[in-house]
């Protein structure tokens, strides 16, 4: 199923709310966790989810963009909402959203929040599309407030600084509710503690320790950073120990560091930015994977891929250039100019797919989870 929503980003909230008044406000109907930040929003929120579902919640999750299909968008109790509920939502958005010109991801979390609404969740997770302070999520009220890190990305809208993208995801903090970060970078943490201030709440920090040993099946150290913010957020809501120990061991979540083959070795990832690049190269080192490996490498237009490339190519002895079916994939020809490694693959090394989640979203059609050995 296609969801038709005005083409491009239009930041704002007159849109969603207009959606949402004629839906009878269903974002006031249950309660929430908010995730906004650069990188780890996904996984927090598969995390959080996860634990809220051990601790007997029922517990819908929206997160984007999707993988496969758009019913991954919404799940309730770690389930994709069918397609017959998302096309029944749909044709209950669709009229109020001509009449505003509303975008996709407008229409979507329309939908999402009255189906949570309708199906009467106990709470739900919800993660920032883009920025935080105009994104169409930022109607909620929620129980905490989540920024994970800060970096670099979708700088054309957020600004080109770390103190500008920071005000930007910082535009989530709600009088009075809590906030949890794993930012450390001294100049976008003082943003974010200042709004704090100015919103009359308090805002946690937290380390890779989360002072629970949960065994987080996500691989990376960036993981552990999102498993201890999962943590925090658990347990400013109460959660047992049990219940989080159990719901970070049975967290899954796709195209972040995945094999999909052992023999040769292939990994999946979906790091999409410098930060994200820099967080895979980690990865790869703390799993003792030999390095320089091949590389194939498709990203989004908007990107910057200068830094990307420069990240990566120092790991990379062979680099395929390609690009995903998405339409606003950067052409494999432009690409390529910024490479200059042999477009070959050498079948004794291992290989990385990453660069784009749309690119690993290609990956999985093809090669479906069933398969993955």
């Amino acid at each position: 199923m296609r969801i038709p929503g005005h083409n491009g980003i239009k930041l704002g909230l007159e849109r969603i709310e207009y959606l949402l008044e004629k839906l009878d406000n269903p974002h006031l109907k249950f309660k929430s966790i908010h995730v906004a930040g650069t990188n780890g929003k996904g996984s927090v929120c598969a995390m959080l989810s996860s634990i809220l579902k051990e601790a007997g919640y029922k517990v819908g999750m929206y997160t984007s963009p999707h993988l496969l299909n758009y019913n991954e968008r919404m799940k309730i109790g770690g389930r994709d909402i069918r397609s017959r509920g998302l096309e029944k939502y749909f044709k209950m958005v669709r009229p109020h959203a001509k009449k505003v010109q509303a975008t996709e991801f407008e229409i979507l979390t329309a939908m999402a929040f009255k189906y949570f609404a309708d199906k009467k969740v106990d709470i739900a997770v919800v993660e920032v599309g883009m920025g935080g302070r105009f994104d169409a999520t930022n109607v909620l009220i929620p129980e905490v407030s989540v920024i994970t890190t800060i970096d670099y990305d979708h700088c054309e809208y957020l600004g080109n600084t770390l103190a500008k993208i920071a005000y930007e995801k910082a535009g989530i903090i709600k009088p009075g509710v809590p906030v949890v970060t794993g930012e450390s970078k001294r100049t976008a943490l003082q943003v974010i503690r200042r709004i704090a201030k100015q919103k009359e709440t308090g805002c946690w920090v937290v380390g890779e320790d989360a002072g629970i040993e949960a065994g987080c099946p996500l691989l990376g150290k960036h993981q552990k950073l999102n498993a201890s913010i999962a943590v925090k957020v658990a347990q400013f809501l109460g959660i047992s120990k049990s219940a989080i120990r159990k719901g970070i061991r049975k967290t899954k979540w796709l195209g972040r560091f995945q094999v999909i083959s052992k023999k040769p070795l292939v990994i999946i990832d979906g790091a999409h930015n410098p930060a994200g690049i820099r967080a895979l190269k980690v990865t790869i080192k703390e799993q003792g994977i030999k390095t320089p490996l091949n590389l194939i490498f498709g990203v989004q237009r908007g990107k910057d891929v200068d830094a990307m490339v420069k990240e990566i190519s120092p790991i990379a002895k062979n680099v395929i250039v390609t690009q995903s079916s998405h339409p606003r994939a950067m052409p494999k020809k432009e690409l390529a100019k910024k490479i200059k490694q042999p477009a070959v693959i050498d079948k004794r090394l291992p290989t990385v797919i990453c660069g784009s989640l749309f690119l690993v979203a290609d990956v999985l059609r093809n090669y479906p989870t069933k398969k993955i050995t």
